[in-house]
């Protein structure tokens, strides 16, 4: 509707002159019937401008009422959000794997998802699939190294941020603590802590460190490991291949601790220390890990259930 007011105001601007006119010099000639904003785009046949005219524009993204033409994820509205949503990008049905894996059509999540193979929903959605005359165009330019435009650099390497952790209490029998709410903890109590973690470049036995904080609000967390050279707030958890599924991924970290008589909280930045009594003391388990070094990135979760230590 937009682009049918601009050409009306356009007109109306324009009316009653009969000059023909000069769009920007560049020795094109507009003859007075003609449309001063239109645009003649021949795109590189195989290239992604070319499938995003041709396919996706017609198909998944060219108008309202079509998933990907920006209102659902991912974006295809455009050849350069296409570009950025699809290549070394991985997939919301399988997390594990690209959407487009350049030079790998056999590997890419969206080659499955239009061939309907081993996937929950074949694209495009509730209508007919693509011809396989259009597949194979997507194919070979995957192929080809899936580029933006012929010529143009091979797609970056993205490191794709981890996912926050899950978190959950159990005790040393097994049985998951924290499933109602506010966990109430007893001295002397033995805990365990699990947390699970997520990143799409490192598996989960390779993530380079993990650990449990327990804060107690206003900057101080609980030293978790007496004695302690350094950071001894940090409970380091270790990989767990056997533990136990959470709401969405498997808790495979984690950290035991057995709740003291005393706490001794450690001050965020200045390292100051003090000790309380644990009983009616609230605590939040927080967990951290980085996905890899250098540069890695700290996922955290202040979403736990609060432990309440009974006097």
């Amino acid at each position: 509707m937009r682009a049918v007011l601009a050409i009306t105001l356009s007109a109306a601007l324009l009316g009653g002159c009969n000059d023909k006119i000069d769009a920007g010099g560049s020795g094109v000639d507009a003859g007075s019937d003609d449309d001063p904003l239109s645009v003649t785009f021949d795109p590189a046949p195989g290239s992604l401008d070319y499938i995003q005219k041709t396919i996706i524009f017609e198909r998944c993204s060219g108008q309202p009422g079509l998933c990907h033409n920006g209102q659902f994820e991912p974006n295809l509205s455009t050849a350069a959000s296409t570009y950025a949503y699809l290549v070394r990008r991985p997939g919301l049905e399988e997390e594990g794997r690209y959407r487009v894996d350049p030079g790998h059509p056999e590997l890419s999540l969206l080659i499955d998802k239009l061939r309907n193979r081993d996937v929950s929903t074949q694209m495009p959605l509730g209508a007919d699939p693509l011809s396989e005359d259009e597949i194979q165009m997507i194919e070979a330019w995957i192929t080809d190294g899936a580029l933006r435009r012929p010529g143009a650099d091979p797609a970056p390497e993205l490191n794709e941020p981890p996912l926050p952790p899950e978190i959950a209490v159990y005790d040393q029998s097994g049985t998951r603590l924290d499933s109602t709410g506010t966990l109430s903890l007893q001295v002397g109590q033995s805990v365990r802590l699990r947390h699970s973690v997520s990143d799409f470049e490192t598996a989960d036995p390779d993530i380079a460190f993990a650990t449990f904080v327990l804060s107690a609000g206003d900057g101080w967390n609980v030293e978790l490991v007496p004695g302690a050279a350094s950071d001894p707030q940090n409970g380091v958890t270790s990989y767990d291949a056997g533990g136990p599924m959470g709401t969405g991924d498997q808790l495979d970290y984690v950290f035991d601790w057995t709740v003291p008589a005393t706490l001794t909280l450690i001050q965020d930045g200045t390292g100051a220390t003090r000790d309380v009594p644990a009983g009616g003391q609230t605590l939040t388990p927080i967990a951290l890990y980085i996905d890899d070094y250098p540069g890695g990135i700290i996922a955290f979760d202040f979403g736990a259930p609060l432990a309440l230590v009974q006097p």
